[in-house]
């Protein structure tokens, strides 16, 4: 009876274990980090599966039975083990070790890793400071084709947008775009913008990234004028292999499925105005000299968005010299309508004190046409294994054509209504060269002393607009006997045009020498000298369309209009504006930094910098001017600490002090007045320079792969914070100036993960930012007499651009079996300021907005032991069409108005960019 019992409880057993399930973990020997894609098959049969992101494989509806379980990985050695199926779970996990004799492809990996997220996650790991990172590999996964864009990845980034809803600068940490900087391979580059030192990103196509890194704590070797933190791109470098990659895809923006693109074409366009041409400001321009061409329109349907990038790379002459050419073009189509209140300069106080007054309702149509254009060249050669010279150049242009139509006053039924047309072709490059040597003085590669290395950097920013038009033409409707509108004849009014020019050159040089006393310390100082020259130029003119009887001009064309200069003067270029104006400036800097390993956990990086600061201008104001010229000079000490504490092998806690500085804009220095797109701005000579102390905190965990968790804090004491606001210089006088506002704070929180299961990721970040700034409003109100009066009030408000909440969250699916990669990515920012008003309560809100996006990639054609493979992506942007929305927070006494929906806020501008879509292919070898 025994037996049989025992022989039933056999032939159960082997039948609950016909569909068996087999799973574990493939891991590098070395490293522990899990090997994703990496092939597991049962020898003979055709079961098998594929490693998915957390390193794990599983292999269902495995027969009971005793199998060979064998593991591939390209440059790994192929490992394999005895597997016995006898329960309905059986687990084995694999360690595989690299391979030592196939050359070629640990030369494959070596390269490839730089640009993988595994690579990143060790890199923020073993990072000095507190810093995060997004490698190439993500970048080509994400809906993203501009920097700028990426940038809204990043953990506590939001971005500027632009007019057609594009990101274009960032604001790290609640910290406006004034105090951050740019970098390019560690070395910073001037900005093409023509009033700040910030960079637009959006200058910049992502695909010529290697890693793209936001660096929020300033070590002493990095340059201090940053409080939010500092951007450093990372081109892709020369490979260990010749690697060949191309890209090439078209798509088109929704929007224009509702409203045709409406551009202009340049081929006549000339870049110097007609006094510059004429050789003097005493010469009178001619109506003939004034190109009409940008101010023709053609319409185009869908217009096709076209992208295209390519990259070469080898090591050659015994792998001494390394180079990499790479490529980037891209032409698309985007725009935008706004529904935007024009509020008059100075509010009502009836019936509250400071309530706006709305002049016009205007719908506007915006139809951009880009040409962006990036070149990347880096060569490196190695004299030695201790000598070696590098070579990095970069070219990015972007040809900006802008297009707005602005219909006439929503809020006129009767009476005159004008529509106006605004042309505006900007073109603005940067160039930068850096020759850099890496020399190791004393000792050997494995074990140097001292260690030397230096730059040479040549850069330039460029921005010029040869072309700012625009017109404007005004008709009256009047009512007909049944008191219907009747629109009469057009009239055509005066024609202006404006040249603007900048150019921003950097000679700059830098030398760091480290020093090794023992194997876990080292010591290093060096300095840079710095030698800016800034140029800025800007003329206008206005052509009266008024015939010579004085009458009216009917308008039938513009290029049929009539053009003339009256009064005479008109023609006579502008020869006192404040905008004309050269600078100088020379920054010298130094720094003693060391570096200390104890216990094999603690690590120490500290020091100190000095920054010395020298800045003069010369404007072409009149001589009888405050301001005509300018001198400034100043030292800023800037300490800083970095403690880093490995809690284990996977573990880091961080604590980092720095203080950063933040440098005006040279325009914000100049006192001429430049018409803003609210009100006519004016430098302040009287301006000074930002200072804060930067405190972080954070927890680290880098669980392998590219899984992560990150949770911190941090706090930001900031002493002349910049801000914009009125300022009565005298007693009839008062401008909009850039003001220093005593002391701001600015403190909060972060959190990164990442964590994925298989093939599915979910990968996020959320930071909450609260600022605090107190500043002097303006308050027009009524006495207990009903006159009206002025008076000055305090009001403390977060700083211009911070939001509370700022939040990525996306779900990410990567299935290595069917090489299918896909991404649906949602981004949240806060409510913020996005203008700062001067008079109480009346700041202009943007109200928190969404944006969902989706990518995909599916991949063909693969040789794993080549690398060679093609592909085709997708990339959709903005699927919810989220309006953006700024508001005035206070009671709305204006209901009748359009799109004033509410009664708590007052609706001032309503933008709308629809989605894009893109489609294309992918070749790598």
């Amino acid at each position: 009876m025994k037996s049989i019992f025992y022989t039933l409880l056999l032939l159960l057993g082997s039948l609950s274990v016909q569909a068996a399930t087999l799973k574990g973990s493939v891991m590098d020997a070395r490293t522990g980090e899990p090997l994703i894609g990496a092939t597991v098959s049962l020898a003979n049969t055709k079961f098998g599966g594929t490693v998915g992101l957390d390193g794990s494989y599983l292999i269902k509806g495995v027969p009971a039975g005793t199998y060979t379980c064998m593991v591939q990985y390209v440059s790994y050695q192929r490992t394999q083990k005895t597997v016995v199926i006898a329960s309905e779970l059986v687990v084995q996990n694999f360690t595989l070790a690299e391979s030592s004799h196939d050359l070629t492809e640990v030369v494959v990996t070596a390269s490839g890793d730089r640009e993988q997220e595994n690579n990143t996650r060790k890199t923020e790991q073993k990072a000095d400071n507190v810093l995060n990172i997004i490698g190439a590999k993500a970048i080509s996964l994400l809906p993203d084709i501009t920097v700028a864009n990426v940038l809204q990845r990043v953990s506590g980034v939001s971005v500027v947008r632009n007019g057609t809803g594009d990101g274009q600068f960032a604001i790290i940490r609640g910290m406006d775009r004034r105090y951050n900087y740019t970098l390019v391979n560690g070395i910073k580059i001037p900005s093409p913008d023509n009033k700040n030192r910030y960079v637009p990103m959006d200058i910049f196509p992502a695909d010529l990234l290697e890693r793209l890194e936001v660096v929020k704590a300033l070590t002493p070797n990095m340059e201090g004028d940053a409080i939010g933190g500092s951007m450093n791109m990372i081109m892709k470098s020369a490979p260990d292999y010749l690697t060949l990659s191309a890209t090439a895809s078209g798509g088109y923006s929704q929007i224009f499925g509702n409203q045709p693109f409406q551009g202009f074409s340049t081929k006549d366009i000339n870049f110097r105005s007609p006094s510059e041409i004429m050789g003097s400001n005493t010469a009178y321009a001619q109506p003939s000299q004034f190109s009409r061409t940008s101010l023709n329109y053609n319409k185009i349907s869908l217009p096709v968005n076209g992208l295209f990038s390519l990259s070469i790379g080898n090591r050659i002459f015994n792998h001494r010299l390394g180079f990499l050419l790479g490529g980037s073009y891209q032409h698309t189509y985007r725009g935008g309508t706004t529904t935007f209140f024009t509020i008059n300069g100075q509010p009502s106080p009836d019936p509250l004190p400071n309530t706006p007054i709305f002049t016009s309702v205007d719908n506007r149509i915006n139809s951009n046409e880009q040409a962006r254009t990036g070149l990347n060249a880096k060569f490196d050669y190695a004299f030695t294994d201790r000598h070696k010279l590098s070579l990095y150049g970069l070219f990015m242009q972007l040809d900006d054509k802008q297009h707005r139509t602005i219909l006439g006053d929503q809020l006129t039924k009767f009476g005159d209504i004008t529509t106006s047309e605004r042309s505006v072709f900007r073109r603005q490059n940067i160039y930068s060269a850096t020759l850099q040597g890496d020399h190791i003085l004393l000792g050997q590669p494995t074990n140097a002393k001292l260690k030397l290395n230096w730059s040479a950097v040549y850069s330039q920013a460029k921005s010029q607009t040869p072309s700012w038009a625009s017109y404007s033409v005004t008709y009256r409707v009047e009512p007909d006997i049944n008191g219907n509108p009747i629109a009469g004849s057009q009239f055509i009014n005066p024609v202006t045009y404006i040249w603007t020019r900048n150019s921003d050159r950097d000679l700059t040089g830098y030398l760091n020498l480290t020093y090794y006393p023992i194997s876990n310390a080292e010591v290093s100082v060096g300095g840079m000298y710095r030698d800016k020259d800034r140029t800025n130029y800007y003329n206008d003119y206005s052509l009266s369309t008024v015939l010579p009887g004085g009458d009216r001009q009917v308008y039938t064309s513009i290029n049929q209009a009539t053009l003339s200069f009256f009064p005479a003067a008109t023609a006579l270029s502008d020869s006192a504006n404040g905008n004309n104006y050269t600078a100088k400036e020379q920054i010298a800097a130094g720094y003693v930094q060391g570096k200390v390993t104890l216990a094999s956990r603690w690590q120490l990086v500290g020091g100190v910098r000095f920054e010395n600061t020298n800045q003069a201008y010369v404007s072409q104001l009149p001589v009888t001017s405050t301001g005509k010229t300018g001198k400034i000079s100043y030292l800023d000490i800037l300490p800083s600490l970095h403690l880093k504490y490995q809690l284990s092998n996977l573990e880091n806690v961080r604590f980092s002090y720095f203080r950063g500085i933040s440098r005006p804009g040279y325009f914000e220095l100049v006192p001429a007045l430049f018409p803003g797109d609210y009100y006519t701005e004016s430098g302040n000579p009287y301006l000074k320079h930002t200072v804060a102390d930067n405190i972080d905190l954070r927890y680290e965990l880098f669980p392998g792969g590219s899984q992560q968790l990150l949770i911190g804090g941090f706090y930001k004491n900031i002493q002349n914070p910049i801000e914009y606001g009125f300022n009565q210089v005298s007693q009839v006088n008062t401008l909009y100036q850039p003001l220093n506002f005593g002391t701001a704070t600015n403190f909060g929180a972060e959190l990164v993960f990442a964590k994925f299961f298989s093939d599915w990721g979910l990968t996020g970040n959320y930071t909450f930012t609260k600022s605090s700034i107190t500043t002097s409003k303006l308050v027009y109100g009524r006495d207990a007499q009903g006159s009206t009066v002025v008076t000055n009030a305090s009001q403390t408000r977060p700083l211009q651009g911070q939001s509370d909440h700022i939040a990525n969250l996306s779900l990410v699916y990567k299935n290595q079996r069917i090489n299918v990669d896909a991404q649906l990515a949602w981004v949240y920012t806060g409510k913020r300021i996005n203008v700062v008003s001067p008079y109480l309560n009346l700041d202009y809100w943007q109200r928190g907005t969404s944006q969902l996006d989706f990518s995909a990639e599916k991949r063909f054609g693969i040789n794993r032991a080549s690398g060679t493979r093609f592909s085709v992506f997708a990339k959709l942007t903005n699927l919810l069409n989220n309006p953006i929305i700024s508001e005035i927070l206070k009671p709305n006494t204006l209901s009748t108005l359009p799109e004033q929906l509410r009664t708590d806020r007052i609706l001032v501008q309503k933008d709308l960019f629809g989605q894009t879509y893109l489609i294309g292919f992918r070749y790598k070898h």
